[in-house]
């Protein structure tokens, strides 16, 4: 799949962004894929038959969707997107007003995939430094529960 040349990376979540259109964007840029690119991978998920023909998007479309003249796009569509860009496919059926509300959980897990997507950037210092607190963190887990009171 073609990428830009530098992708934008954020930290943001879908409660970030006022609209589904803007939120797209915001990952399309922040996965460094071209509009394009973005098309052309759904039609091949579509010929593999993993998508169905109704999740077929064009790069006019997508370009209005994200300038936000779609507020509540297709189902379908956004399943499409969601596949592509590896998030939660009710994260964005939430954002486009489908859903009541979203899990926390989903939320929290689709930041953290984000966030996860810097460790490609980062150097292999800092990459030791995220896994040294990484293992800092769990093991304060396992003391918490070797101090329960243990019976018999």
């Amino acid at each position: 799949m073609k990428r830009d040349q530098n992708p934008k990376t954020k930290f943001q979540g879908p409660d970030d962004f006022a609209t589904v259109g803007k939120y797209l964007s915001s990952l399309r840029e922040a996965k460094g894929f071209t509009m394009s690119a973005v098309v052309d991978e759904i039609k091949q998920l579509i010929k593999a038959d993993t998508l169905s023909e109704q999740s077929a998007i064009s790069r006019g479309y997508l370009s209005s969707l994200e300038a936000d003249k779609y507020l509540h796009p297709s189902p379908f569509k956004l399943k499409a997107l969601a596949h592509v860009y590896k998030i939660p496919y009710e994260l964005l059926l939430n954002k486009a007003g489908y859903l009541d509300k979203t899990n926390k959980k989903v939320k929290e897990d689709a930041t953290f995939t984000l966030m996860l997507k810097e460790v490609q950037d980062m150097t292999p210092g800092e990459r030791e430094s995220v896994l040294d607190y990484i293992e800092f963190v769990k093991s304060r887990r396992n003391q918490k529960y070797d101090k329960s009171p243990k019976k018999g």
